[in-house]
């Protein structure tokens, strides 16, 4: 053999082609909350988008309800909201993020119905993405409503998501409509 690279010479593994993932399978309602601060915290657009139903498996179909000020400023893009949207626009925020900078979401707040194949969760968020844009902030800050059901196989997923503003405070559904764009 000529100077090329050798048939049984070992190489040096190659690094991963995406960073780490945290995702549990959904069994649980507290699951999906789980795997959403993850995806958030991983940046994972897939991953995020796990925590949505998945309408092959489901009857449901995904719904998001913004707040009033954000369906007003982008009437457009909201009218049509869809799965894809999810994925448009979480997409594009990392995007315009630097790859080791800091997200985070908190969630405080409660189950308040639970039954076999639905739940409602209901409470405030805090969410940090440091998108790099200087003319949006870097955190939003609101009141959410997740209407949970369980798939074909009893996969737990969000199926309807409200935003619910908070006094003057930037709300996730501003980051959705501008970034969807």
């Amino acid at each position: 053999m000529s100077g090329g690279c050798e048939l049984f010479e070992t190489r040096d593994p190659e690094p991963p082609s995406s960073g780490s993932s945290t995702f549990i399978p959904p069994t649980s309602v507290d699951l999906v909350l789980e795997n959403l601060s993850n995806a958030i915290a991983e940046k994972n657009t897939e991953n995020f988008l796990r925590c949505l139903v998945d309408t092959l498996n489901s009857d449901q179909r995904y719904e998001f309800i913004p707040t009033a000020a954000a369906a007003g400023r982008y009437a457009s893009t909201f009218v049509e909201w869809s799965l894809q949207s999810e994925r448009a626009w979480f997409a594009a925020m990392k995007a315009f993020a630097e790859e080791d900078a800091a997200s985070s979401l908190t969630l405080n707040g409660a189950f308040a119905v639970i039954t076999a194949d639905s739940a409602v969760y209901e409470g405030s968020y805090d969410l940090t993405y440091r998108h790099g844009v200087s003319s949006v902030s870097e955190t939003v800050r609101g009141t959410l409503q997740f209407i949970l059901h369980t798939d074909r196989n009893s996969i737990w997923s969000i199926s309807r998501w409200s935003d619910i503003p908070l006094n003057e405070e930037t709300s996730w559904s501003e980051w959705k409509g501008r970034f969807a764009n």
